[in-house]
């Protein structure tokens, strides 16, 4: 997958707000089981990223587990005919 987003703010303020957006994705997708990278780079060619391999060890030095969480599925099961 491959995000662009595009904003109206001043090269100044998306230097600003930058980390502040990496902070916010970093802590949805950090608790998937799912390896990534993010990278945002600003108007005035700041770069900030993240990235995580799935199965590597967290802040802790403990092994990261992937749980299955009961709820909905993102992807429908087949139907069979």
């Amino acid at each position: 997958m491959d995000i662009h987003f595009i904003s109206t703010l001043t090269p100044e303020d998306e230097d600003r707000y930058a980390p502040m957006v990496l902070a916010a994705v970093k802590a949805i997708l950090e608790p998937m089981p799912i390896s990534y990278a993010v990278r945002i780079l600003t108007a005035n060619g700041l770069a900030v990223s993240h990235t995580k391999a799935d199965g590597a060890a967290d802040s802790t030095g403990e092994p990261v587990t992937a749980t299955r969480r009961p709820g909905p599925r993102l992807v429908p099961h087949a139907v069979s005919r």
